[in-house]
């Protein structure tokens, strides 16, 4: 099962999570509760941690991933400054 990180607001007994999840109906799943700190975060500082509960296999999987953008885009930096 695929696992992912959703904030969730606890009201009246109940978590109510703040985006719709893509799980069937009556679906078991576990949680991990930790009290979000409010705060100011927007756009790249909001992704911090959010893979943090991935097996390692899948974090190995996106740092790949990373290293291969990073290097496609080292690598056309390069030309275009070669042009100049």
């Amino acid at each position: 099962m695929e696992t992912f990180t959703v904030q969730a607001v606890y009201e009246k007994g109940v978590l109510k999570p703040k985006k719709k999840l893509n799980l069937p109906e009556h679906s078991v799943v576990e949680l991990r509760v930790k009290a979000a700190t409010p705060s100011k975060q927007t756009g790249f500082s909001s992704l911090i941690g959010i893979w943090e509960d991935l097996p390692d296999s899948q974090k190995k999987s996106i740092e790949k991933s990373f290293a291969t953008v990073r290097k496609r885009t080292n690598t056309r930096l390069s030309k275009l400054s070669k042009k100049k």
